[in-house]
């Protein structure tokens, strides 16, 4: 058994063994197999896809290729969150503390962003001080003291996924269902946890760009989730339109925080809320949603939420000054407004010319090497339904770069669509599967 028979046989459309793919997995993640071979396998399963139990067995096969964590011995019900991403979307900043401040410990292996959305790591390692690199040890102390923790993915977990993940990206398969499902399985296998709740957003701000194949990932992710034992639910949200008004680090932050407190977006807190009573059913016996969605809102009215926020920040060696008063972050040195020529309603902003943008301004990076500008992004003023003037603010950019600023806010413009008829914005949360 050697690469090229494995390669020539999923490039005629045959199922490979537990074995071959255990072969490629092992001796990719090794260097033994050149990356001109790994791209020609993946290529021929974005043509042809991967029946249910090649996914099963790249996903286990990626996440024994590190180290474990086994959290056997706190709790049977940790559970985990886990979005495909998307241009604004802070979802999870919010939704661990929440989860942690109603009792269900939650521990998350999360991994920095790539292209036109911001990862998780990233956004938390926006605080000064905040550690994500932490101690497998420490790591599983904070799920004890605290009901909550976050580690990133670093070389010694699952280093064949992370590897795998920037070949996608280098030849553009970022959006093969099947390798995503395999992808996500990997990463969550890695604590044990046995409830995993997705957020699988689809649209214009993300990488899977159809409801259609939002809908193909959580049927797989729940069949798959079903033949390991785990209990899995997805929640598919819209992301044509970025989620909330902050796009960059320190201004999702911001917002992050500012939602914890009660001031929360309202296309945001929808998701939040879903995603949370979501969370509840899987892991609790209230199965009834409404009431968990009260639960969720309950939580974070009464500052119990927040007040978790804090204990999370600083467990992990993050300046809570920062969460208390938002205005110590760092702040971009210019930032310009973005003006309506148009009179009407907005109908529709292009999250993908937003989150390109905000890259472009030093908020995204397009390869592991590259610095994020952490100040950097997009404020909007304005969202979908809104009514604007012309000669009216829709949105600000905040940039170091000063000779970005003409061509951003040009561009910027074009991503708000305007009309005469007035407009009534639908719900994000689209389906629940």
């Amino acid at each position: 058994m050697d690469i090229k028979t494995i390669i020539a046989k999923k490039r005629d459309r045959k199922e490979l063994t537990e074995e071959e793919i255990k072969l490629f997995v092992g001796k990719y993640q090794k260097g033994e197999i050149s990356e001109a071979q790994a791209g020609a396998l993946l290529s021929y399963i974005y043509k042809d896809g991967m029946t249910e139990n090649e996914i099963i067995a790249f996903a286990l096969a990626m996440a024994n290729s590190g180290q474990k964590i086994n959290l056997d011995d706190i709790s049977q019900n940790i559970v985990d969150k886990h979005s495909t991403g998307g241009v604004g979307d802070k979802v999870t900043l919010i939704l661990m503390p929440v989860i942690a401040a109603l009792g269900i410990p939650i521990a998350k292996v999360s991994s920095r962003g790539m292209g036109i959305t911001g990862g998780t790591i990233d956004k938390f390692e926006s605080i000064p001080g905040y550690n994500t690199e932490i101690s497998m040890e420490t790591f599983k102390e904070n799920i004890k003291e605290y009901g909550v923790g976050i580690l990133n993915q670093s070389e010694n977990l699952n280093p064949a996924e992370s590897k795998i993940y920037k070949l996608r990206n280098e030849i553009a398969c970022t959006d093969c269902v099947p390798i995503i499902a395999a992808s996500l399985m990997s990463i969550k296998l890695l604590t044990g946890s046995q409830k995993i709740v997705f957020e699988i957003t689809y649209g214009n701000g993300t990488y899977i760009k159809t409801k259609d194949q939002a809908k193909r990932l959580a049927r797989i992710l729940k069949m798959v989730g079903k033949k390991l034992n785990k209990g899995i639910m997805s929640v598919i949200t819209n992301v044509d339109e970025p989620l909330g008004y902050s796009i960059g680090h320190n201004l999702e932050m911001i917002e992050a925080i500012q939602s914890l407190k009660g001031k929360m977006p309202e296309d945001l807190g929808d998701v939040v809320v879903t995603i949370g009573s979501v969370i509840l059913a899987l892991a609790t016996k209230s199965k009834n949603l409404k009431a968990n969605e009260d639960t969720v809102k309950e939580v974070i009215r009464n500052g119990k939420a927040y007040e978790k926020f804090l204990q999370m920040i600083a467990a992990q060696g993050g300046n809570t000054s920062y969460i208390e008063n938002p205005d110590l972050f760092e702040k971009a040195e210019f930032v310009m407004p973005v003006y309506s020529s148009e009179e009407g309603y907005i109908e529709k902003i292009d999250a993908d010319i937003v989150g390109s943008i905000a890259g472009y301004l030093g908020a995204g990076r397009m390869n592991e090497e590259d610095k994020i500008d952490r100040t950097a992004g997009i404020v909007l003023n304005k969202k979908i339904g809104d009514d604007v003037k012309s000669g009216e603010i829709v949105a600000y950019i905040h940039t170091n770069d000063e000779s970005k600023v003409m061509g951003a806010t040009k561009n910027l413009a074009e991503a708000f669509k305007i009309v005469k008829r007035k407009i009534y914005p639908t719900s994000r949360v689209v389906e629940i599967i």
